[in-house]
């Protein structure tokens, strides 16, 4: 029969006698622009929720930017109040102005014993104040009153004049500045203001307030605080202190001066790596800040009052998962796309048939159920076992529980462990390993009942749903389980690889919710585990609340059923 000539007559001769054929030729020539188009779909909706995530951590983050500074300039404040309140006391005025050198003294007037008053003043202002310490300098720099007079370490004496807080105060202004203290070694902000006399600066009073006092006046969540040259001196992980940016400024300064004012040479880089994953374009401004594996905007509020620069991180994990649901997006449009499509190539084929043809369209639609349903099959099952995988044991696991409340029928819940599944795959290959899973589930699907449900919820672990069944049957069933398993094991190039499980079951109690009967039959197979393996425990035989690690041998001996070969032992 020859073929028509022209292409509208030939689809139509096709139509009639391969639809099928002429379907799947329609469907493989528009493929590529339906993948072309749900990838460019998918890349719109990546960067379009990337960027809804974005515009919220800004909108986050600037809050939590505003409400740092605020907490900032609150606290340094009311710090920069308190050498304002001791210049301003007539004690340390006096104390200040210069003394002719040839006026004679007397014990009573030494300079020691006439400061003793001031000395105690400083030392309950500085207590009553929550400060480490406070002290009064000459012009020189030199401290001649200080709050711990009657320590060791008393700062009297000591020279401050290379101090950024001294040399500000003594220009009339007030000073602050991180360092390390001279005398104490201890790390913290130094506050410092002029003290006058008619006009003119005589000398200073400063206060030191160390870093664990000031962290308990702010909120340094995801945050830290560095100073004028980089280097991190406020923050919550006490083992980023004295790290620097990766541009830090004291990298330059001399040896000298690091050790005058840090008492350190070296400052290891505080870790700021551009996040990069799937699916995520470049350009973002998301950062890894540290040793945190989870992406954060990093905003940076500069604070030249105080010679300091507030950072804030504010996380953005949802990034993370950007990529797994772009792909979702992809395979939604592009199964959606063909769908559309085909059900559009469809119905015109439809239309082009006559009556006799009506019966093959029948036998069409029959094979696309039937692929939907081989569909639905395998989004249910896991490829390497074939068990049902946890997303339809979730399904099965509520349907159950409102039956089994329905009727009033009994219902357990068993958790399975394949024991030393991780010395297998070290020792044979991870393909070994996958032959044995395979091999065990054969066994035990061979064991079980038409209306029980096998899955496989990750790794080695699988779970056993049991209808119309109590806890005590449920643990003669997984005994005969546990038995075969143990008698069956797997042969490797003619090496037997024994096998065996631990298992742990829960019956359902009225009203229980789903994740805490799963939660009642893992501590049961905990329990199995750690009492030797290659056993079955009951979730009635674990006290109810014990602590993962708080069993001892005697609990062992009163729970589960064990077999020959398993003795007490981590889980």
């Amino acid at each position: 029969m020859p073929l028509p000539s022209s292409p509208l007559a030939l689809f139509r001769h096709h139509a009639e006698r391969t639809p099928v054929r002429l379907l799947l030729a329609m469907l493989l020539m528009l493929l590529a622009p339906v993948l072309y188009t749900a990838d460019r779909y998918a890349d719109m909706w990546a960067a379009h929720a990337l960027n809804d995530l974005l515009a919220e951590a800004h909108k986050r983050l600037a809050l939590r930017q505003r409400a740092m500074n605020d907490e900032f300039e609150l606290a340094f404040t009311s710090l920069h109040k308190l050498p304002d309140l001791l210049a301003h006391d007539e004690r340390i005025r006096e104390e200040v102005v210069p003394r002719p050198e040839a006026a004679p003294t007397t014990p009573a007037h030494t300079p020691a014993a006439r400061r003793g008053p001031l000395n105690a003043f400083l030392k309950t202002f500085a207590e009553t104040m929550g400060l480490q310490f406070a002290w009064v300098m000459d012009h020189t720099g030199t401290c001649i009153a200080a709050s711990n007079h009657d320590t060791p370490e008393s700062l009297i004496g000591t020279n401050y004049a290379d101090r950024t807080y001294f040399t500000a105060a003594m220009a009339g202004e007030r000073g602050s500045q991180f360092a390390v203290g001279r005398v104490s070694s201890v790390p913290g902000f130094f506050f410092a203001s002029p003290v006058r006399q008619y006009g003119a600066v005589l000398g200073v009073v400063a206060v030191k307030t160390d870093l664990p006092t000031l962290s308990r006046r702010l909120r340094l969540d995801a945050a830290f605080v560095t100073d004028e040259q980089g280097v991190v001196v406020l923050t919550n992980d006490k083992a980023h202190i004295f790290h620097a940016l990766p541009d830090a400024p004291v990298r330059d300064m001399p040896v000298s001066a690091r050790i005058l004012r840090y008492k350190r040479e070296a400052f290891p880089e505080l870790s700021l790596r551009p996040f990069v994953a799937p699916g995520v374009p470049d350009g973002h401004g998301l950062m890894l800040v540290g040793d945190t594996t989870r992406p954060a905007l990093r905003g940076v509020v500069h604070r030249p009052q105080d010679g300091l620069s507030l950072h804030v991180a504010e996380d953005v994990g949802e990034a993370l998962t950007l990529d797994d649901r772009r792909r979702v997006r992809f395979h939604f449009a592009a199964l959606s796309g063909l769908a559309t499509l085909g059900a559009l190539l469809a119905a015109l084929v439809h239309t082009l048939h006559n009556r006799a043809q009506l019966r093959l369209i029948a036998d069409n639609n029959e094979a696309l159920t039937r692929l939907n349903e081989e569909l639905r099959r395998i989004a249910e099952r896991d490829h390497l076992t074939g068990c049902f995988n946890r997303r339809r044991l979730d399904e099965a696991m509520n349907a159950e529980l409102a039956r089994s409340a329905r009727s009033g029928h009994p219902l357990a819940l068993a958790m399975l462990d394949l024991d030393h599944f991780k010395a297998v795959n070290d020792r044979y290959g991870h393909g070994v390993g996958d032959t044995m899973l395979a091999h065990v589930t054969d066994i035990i699907r061979r064991q079980l009942r038409e209306p029980d449900l096998f899955a496989r919820v990750g790794g080695e672990e699988f779970a056993l749903l049991l209808p119309d069944t109590t806890e005590h049957d449920a643990v003669a069933l997984l005994e005969r389980v546990r038995r075969k398993v143990e008698e069956t094991p797997l042969n490797h190039e003619g090496e037997p690889i024994p096998m065996t499980v631990s298992a742990g079951v829960a019956e359902a109690r009225p009203d229980i919710e789903p994740d805490r009967w799963m939660r009642k039959a893992d501590a049961a197979l905990y329990m199995a585990k750690h009492c030797g393996r290659n056993r079955i425990t009951r979730a009635s035989d674990v006290p109810e609340g014990m602590a993962p690690g708080a069993t001892d041998n005697a609990e062992c001996r009163m729970t589960g059923n064990g077999g020959d070969s398993g003795t007490p032992g981590p889980a």
